[in-house]
């Protein structure tokens, strides 16, 4: 009996592993480039500055795929190609679609895991999601609109007084005097203001980190564990030189918020309102704290890239600068300031706004998801921990959506004067997907519309002698134009006196 039971079980096993072999290839690896053994698709993965976003894009073209694979030293990658797959991965399915992998390097060696975009799915990240809704969400962020208006008045002085010279440098002062003011109550300085270079030194971590397998570390966390002298680990030094702007990012901003509360010279401003709503005590003090912080790192480059690219496209496109002046002006009549009395009285400006966030998107691959359990999309077994990324760029350069892509052409989300539902609104895609949509949304789109009418009302751009102008992106988390030369000035001298009067 003993020997039967022997051979039977020698018999079952082979065949139990056979049948699970069986029901794993029903529902196969999404395609993807093949990769060597153990090492996968390390060699394979690009770089930051390569335009990964392309070459992600034209693997699911080889491969005729709308969800690629790769795999690095057996982490899974799958990267989103289409708008129908994201949104019923990654919005339909939120619930399993909404965590963040590790992400070593920047939450923990470069000490960002105080920023709830990058954080974990879990109660610290409802709660800083449920302050951000408080003070952010569509109809309560209005209160703060006079704020915006202010520094896009500002930016039109900036940029006419010294002719376009220094166009990057006013977008981000602007970008960065409007978080400070809304989020803390500060007030920044015109120049070399230390709040905002504080907020800025974040940048470049976020940039180096947020791509998928830039760092081996992510891939073999053994390696955080290294000593600072070991050969090889520069990626310490870089954390620990991280670390310390992370630091004062969180801790000086907020630290200046409660000192000018304790003296009564506080204005309304998001932390006093989180102060008013949720209480003083330690655990929401360091909530708020976090949301604050994230509020400005999530914000300050992204909108001030997308203003940048605002003005390259009215330098190649003239003509759309023309036609955009002049519905402006129907509304506006001459020599008179835009208010947000006109917001949404201007649908070429909704549709120039739409074709700014579509032409070249300003994050072209979103933030790294973390899949918590197994799934199956188109017969594509997607496996638990997977890091899934959305190809953002690809989405808004779909030709099915968007015919001829790669003209800027606002005209394509007009029919009959007004905004076209049936055209998909890049919104949609540039702002990511699911629980991880972005919430500062609303700050960044009032931002955009009221700078960008200022700016047709107020100044002509134009090219700079002699001097060509390329539609050139860096490539990067944040992808922005290269720098460029250009012409500014007031369109006549009564906009510069209505500004100056102010």
């Amino acid at each position: 009996m003993a020997h039967a039971a022997v051979i039977a079980l020698l018999l079952v096993v082979p065949l139990f592993v056979v049948y699970r072999r069986f029901v794993r290839s029903a529902h196969l690896r999404p395609p993807g480039p093949p990769g060597l053994p153990l090492l996968g698709n390390v060699r394979d993965i690009p770089a930051p500055h390569q335009f990964p976003w392309l070459k992600y894009h034209a693997w699911c073209q080889e491969y005729n795929t709308e969800i690629l694979c790769l795999n690095a030293l057996g982490m899974n990658i799958i990267v989103v190609d289409t708008m129908d797959a994201a949104k019923e991965l990654l919005d339909k399915r939120s619930s399993i679609y909404s965590d963040r992998p590790r992400m070593i390097m920047l939450n923990e060696l470069a000490g960002f895991g105080w920023n709830f975009g990058s954080m974990d799915y879990g109660e610290d990240w409802r709660v800083c999601r449920k302050m951000t809704h408080q003070e952010f969400h569509a109809t309560s962020f209005k209160k703060y609109r006079p704020v915006l208006a202010k520094h896009a008045y500002d930016l039109v002085r900036r940029l006419a007084s010294d002719c376009g010279a220094r166009v990057p440098a006013h977008l981000k002062h602007m970008v960065g005097a409007n978080i400070m003011e809304v989020t803390y109550g500060i007030n920044v300085l015109p120049e070399h203001d230390p709040f905002i270079e504080f907020a800025e030194a974040g940048q470049e971590c976020v940039g180096r980190c947020a791509t998928a397998g830039v760092y081996l570390v992510e891939l073999l966390p053994i390696l955080r564990y290294l000593p600072v002298w070991f050969p090889g680990a520069k990626f310490q030094r870089e954390g620990k030189a991280w670390h310390e702007k992370a630091t004062r990012q969180l801790q000086v901003p907020y630290e200046d918020f409660l000192q000018r509360v304790n003296t009564g010279q506080v204005d309304d401003c998001m932390a006093k309102a989180l102060l008013d709503t949720f209480g003083d005590d330690k655990k929401t003090e360091r909530l708020a704290k976090m949301t604050t912080a994230t509020m400005y790192m999530g914000g300050s480059e992204t909108i001030a890239a997308s203003m940048h690219s605002f003005i390259l496209a009215m330098l190649l496109y003239p003509a759309v600068q023309e036609r955009a002046r002049s519905e402006v002006e129907k509304v506006l009549g001459v020599h008179r300031l835009p208010t947000f009395d006109d917001f949404g009285s201007i649908p070429y400006i909704d549709a120039l706004i739409k074709e700014t966030l579509r032409w070249h998107p300003i994050v072209p691959l979103d933030l790294p998801h973390k899949l918590r359990e197994d799934d199956v999309y188109n017969g594509c077994h997607l496996e638990k921990g997977s890091l899934v990324m959305v190809n953002q760029w690809a989405i808004l350069h779909d030709e099915k959506h968007y015919p001829d892509p790669h003209t800027f052409n606002p005209d394509r989300f007009l029919k009959g004067g007004v905004l076209d539902p049936d055209v998909l609104d890049p919104a949609e895609a540039a702002f990511g997907f699911g629980r991880r949509v972005c919430p500062g949304r609303y700050m960044a789109y009032d931002t955009m519309w009221i700078a960008i009418v200022c700016v047709l009302v107020c100044l002509e751009l134009g090219k700079a002698k002699e001097v060509g102008v390329g539609e050139d992106f860096v490539s990067s988390f944040v992808s922005e134009p290269k720098p460029f030369l250009c012409e500014i000035r007031y369109r006549s001298e009564a906009y510069g006196a209505l500004l100056h009067g102010l």
